[in-house]
């Protein structure tokens, strides 16, 4: 993952993703209340610093296929495991997958819940885990994809399944509920 950019485009960003890898969160509060252009699409939910921090360092961990720290940032926070990093979403399976796309790191994601079949990108620009695997160059990571995806099935995807499961916890019409 690129976190450097031009600082006369960009001002400050790659301080507070400096800032996010370090768990400096006044240091990211600072940068952030300077208002910079950037800032609403780093933090289009408005999300505290900490979890803020804690999702880059999920995406950048996978970006830059450091299996040992993202290890660390999943345990400790499951939840980053399909939560979208800036307006766009990325997700740490989608920084896997168009930057190295080192099976080990993608498989431990897809073994803790990571969803390849979740959409990211911008409003006009909705692309599949498996084509940002292709972006990235790595069309047989692709379809390795696609072949989980279709043995998985739509009722495998997480949130489906946690619904699925609440409604079958409810009696059916004319049964008792204990």
């Amino acid at each position: 993952m690129i976190t450097q950019f031009d600082e006369s485009q960009w001002p400050d960003l790659t301080k507070f993703r400096d800032a996010c890898l370090d768990d400096l969160y006044g240091e990211m509060l600072r940068i952030a209340e300077l208002i910079h252009h950037w800032y609403q699409n780093e933090n289009p939910e408005s999300m505290s610093m900490e979890k803020l921090a804690r999702i880059f360092q999920a995406q950048y961990y996978s970006s830059e296929n450091n299996l040992q720290q993202l290890e660390k940032v999943i345990s400790a926070d499951p939840w980053t495991i399909n939560h979208p990093w800036t307006a766009q979403g990325w997700l740490p399976i989608t920084q896997a997958v168009s930057s190295h796309g080192d099976r080990k790191l993608i498989e431990f994601l897809l073994d803790h819940g990571a969803d390849p079949t979740l959409l990211v990108g911008g409003p006009n620009e909705r692309t599949s885990v498996p084509g940002m695997a292709r972006y990235g160059g790595h069309d047989e990571l692709a379809l390795w994809l696609e072949q989980i995806i279709d043995k998985r099935g739509v009722c495998s995807r997480p949130r489906i399944r946690k619904i699925k499961a609440l409604f079958e916890r409810i009696p059916k019409y004319g049964e008792a509920a204990c």
